[in-house]
């Protein structure tokens, strides 16, 4: 499955070089899915969060279609 992300914000640092790049999705299970990707010179970071919708008893299920 392929999600189509948004861009929230993108920025870079001229001091430190970093590059900082968060966007989210609406995921199929409800609720958002916010991806953040910290770029330097040496290094790829990236972090994925599930936010569930309040009230939703469906949970984050990986191995759903």
């Amino acid at each position: 499955m392929k999600l189509e992300y948004d861009l929230v914000e993108d920025s870079f640092d001229d001091t430190t070089n970093l590059r900082t790049m968060t966007e989210q999705a609406q995921s199929p299970w409800g609720g958002w899915l916010v991806r953040t990707t910290v770029y330097s010179s040496h290094h790829i970071s990236t972090n994925v969060i599930h936010v569930v919708r309040e009230g939703s008893s469906e949970g984050f299920d990986p191995a759903a279609p």
